[in-house]
């Protein structure tokens, strides 16, 4: 009895302590995440970024089949065949005495069997040496186009991410002022039954909170939208709990970012596919020249009219061969000399290329700094903005309960205080997605890992 005690004492503590580490687990991962863990957190479980490793593995593997072709290649061979008729010749007549005529014969066995193996070594080929040289750009395009992938799911993580976090600042603002809406309906009313304020201004505060209930269910609607986002880019499921830090309104603007970087992974890949087409270039103009291989062929062969080709007495005839083979092209319908010019064509538009997305990229570049400059500009002034509209709310509020002015006006000033606010997050918003394009474009979107 005593025993059985202790067991389940024993079982109770375990169960507590493992009670114990899952709940320190679950404070571990509860809190708002921040951009970088949210960025991370999509590199590792986008299904994208997942699916772009995964290409660069079938070009290593196909790089190693590539390879292959330069290793020996070697075949086991089993024949067996069944003579169903053999074939008939003609002799002359001299060779058995019979002068002036043509005997038929026919030669060989019912039942013919070889075993034999047979082995190629390609010694010298050009054109492989070049398709494995081919295979290794593959793989460098698999590579930067991998880059590339990561990149944009950083700028789109980024993107929702201060969506959302304006969307939660938003809703957050809402409350506060349906608070304060609350707050001041209960002073007026207690005003309106000691006949200090009217119906009417009962009315015009139920209005403005109805107003503010109907915004409060449209923010946190875009609230949720815009974290359903987020955790799609980042490879998260759509029904896990996750929450981001809210925005600082009183966060200074951020230093523009002045660089003449245009190296981005757009330009790498116009570079690399570049080199790939002056590889296939060279690979082409190699198959104008020999090739040189080893062969080996080395068999037993069985024939005999019955089909005791197992048996001890039977009786198998080895033969095997070693050759060198030197293959040289001679003509193909031009087809080579069409292909040269058909690659030589596609270098001249890779450098086309390169050059207008250049062009496009210092545009963009200049752009996206004109636009945060004027951006960041627009947000210090709505910053002053909210802080007026702020002061000028706190007096009147102060003054009506003084009763110096009226509900219209602290209603007013109240209205002007939301619109600034939204305004000021609109200005907040436009400097952020500024801030992210102005990165992007000068190929520094990985800071943000």
């Amino acid at each position: 009895m005593k025993e059985n005690t202790h067991n389940r004492r024993l079982s109770l503590l375990m169960l507590l302590v493992l009670l114990a580490g899952s709940m320190s687990f679950a404070r571990a991962q509860s809190g708002p995440m921040t951009l970088q863990q949210c960025v991370q957190y999509g590199l590792t479980k986008n299904k994208g970024v997942l699916k772009s490793k995964l290409e660069i593995e079938r070009a290593d593997e196909k790089r190693a089949e590539t390879r292959s072709e330069y290793l020996p290649q070697v075949n086991g061979t089993i024949s067996f065949q069944d003579n169903l008729k053999l074939q008939t010749s003609i002799l002359p007549g001299e060779l058995i005495g019979q002068p002036g005529t043509q005997v038929p014969v026919q030669f060989g066995t019912k039942y013919n069997t070889s075993l034999g193996v047979d082995a190629k070594q390609v010694i010298y080929n050009q054109s492989l040496i070049y398709g494995m040289k081919l295979t290794k750009e593959n793989i460098k395009v698999s590579e930067i186009n991998a880059k590339k992938t990561e990149e944009q799911l950083i700028y789109d993580i980024a993107t929702a991410y201060y969506s959302t976090q304006i969307s939660f600042t938003q809703r957050k603002l809402v409350e506060s002022n349906l608070a304060q809406i609350d707050s001041l309906f209960k002073i007026t009313q207690i005003q309106f039954e000691n006949d200090a304020a009217k119906q009417l201004d009962l009315d015009k505060l139920t209005v403005n909170k109805t107003n503010l209930q109907t915004e409060l269910v449209t923010s946190t609607t875009n609230y949720e939208q815009q974290l359903l986002l987020l955790k799609y880019y980042m490879g998260m499921p759509l029904d896990a709990s996750i929450e981001v830090t809210s925005i600082d309104m009183n966060e200074q603007p951020a230093a523009i970012i002045d660089t003449k970087s245009l190296y981005t992974t757009d330009l790498e890949l116009i570079q690399a596919q570049r080199e790939i087409y002056s590889v296939t270039l060279q690979q082409i103009r190699a198959g104008y020249l020999p090739s040189l291989s080893l062969s080996f062929q080395s068999s037993v062969q069985n024939m005999q009219n019955d089909l005791r080709m197992f048996s001890k007495n039977a009786e198998w005839f080895p033969t095997s061969y070693v050759g060198l083979n030197l293959s040289i092209p001679i003509f193909d319908g031009l087809a080579k000399n069409s292909r040269v010019k058909q690659t030589k064509i596609q270098l001249e538009e890779s450098v086309l290329e390169e050059e207008y997305l250049t062009e496009k990229l210092k545009m963009q570049r200049e752009n996206a700094n004109n636009t945060l400059k004027a951006n960041q500009a627009a947000l210090i002034s709505q910053q002053q903005n909210i802080e007026l509209a702020q002061k000028v709310y706190n007096i009147t509020m102060a003054q009506f309960v003084g009763g110096i002015v009226t509900i219209t006006e602290l209603v007013n000033a109240e209205t002007s205080l939301r619109e600034a606010q939204t305004n000021y997050l609109k200005a907040l918003v436009q400097v952020k997605l500024g801030e992210l394009d102005l990165i992007k474009s000068t190929g520094n979107i990985r800071t943000l890992n």
